[in-house]
């Protein structure tokens, strides 16, 4: 019997509109900075979330620093952290239906999400969402697909009584296919 829904939230719950980012780098870097990581930051970010297996403010700093050639300090990536609360959202059709419908039936709701956990749950507050959840679960434990953070999410339940719900099975089905 399943006992808990895990969801992805960016493409699953929530659409935020992650050109807002752009406005966070043109007023905290030159213009020259700018142009330079902003062509470059949704490679670097898949390549930092292939490469470690957690956020980590000072080590994502670090990484997208040295790989872009541009300086992104910690104190940007709290900035950003901070920012992206706040960036326009639109709930998908039936998310809430669903999650209702979910929350009647007493079947547990969390979220397990590949980015830092204080945005994650601030965005949540913003819609007025996050009393579906019993749990929001940042990638500063564990990032998607590693079948760790899905136990983690899962607990105190088997797998077996979890559905994992997102937009791309692709790299969690490549993880969890060893489980």
């Amino acid at each position: 019997m399943v006992k808990r829904f895990i969801w992805d939230l960016d493409g699953t719950i929530l659409d935020g509109d992650f050109s807002k980012e752009e406005e966070l780098f043109k007023a905290n870097l030159s213009e020259e900075d700018f142009l330079k990581f902003n062509k470059q930051r949704w490679d670097l970010i898949n390549a930092y979330e292939r490469e470690y297996p957690r956020y980590n403010k000072k080590l994502l700093s670090d990484f997208l620093s040295i790989r872009s050639g541009v300086m992104i300090s910690p104190d940007l990536i709290d900035k950003w952290i901070n920012y992206m609360i706040n960036v326009n959202e639109v709930i998908h059709h039936g998310a809430v239906e669903v999650l209702d419908y979910l929350n009647n039936k007493g079947i547990e709701n969390v979220i397990y999400s590949n980015w830092f956990r204080e945005t994650q749950v601030g965005r949540l507050k913003k819609t007025g969402l996050d009393s579906y959840f019993k749990e929001i679960m940042g990638a500063e434990h564990y990032m998607k697909p590693m079948k760790e953070g899905f136990f983690e999410a899962c607990s105190p339940y088997k797998p077996r009584d979890c559905v994992m719900v997102g937009d791309s099975y692709i790299r969690l089905l490549a993880k969890l296919i060893t489980i």
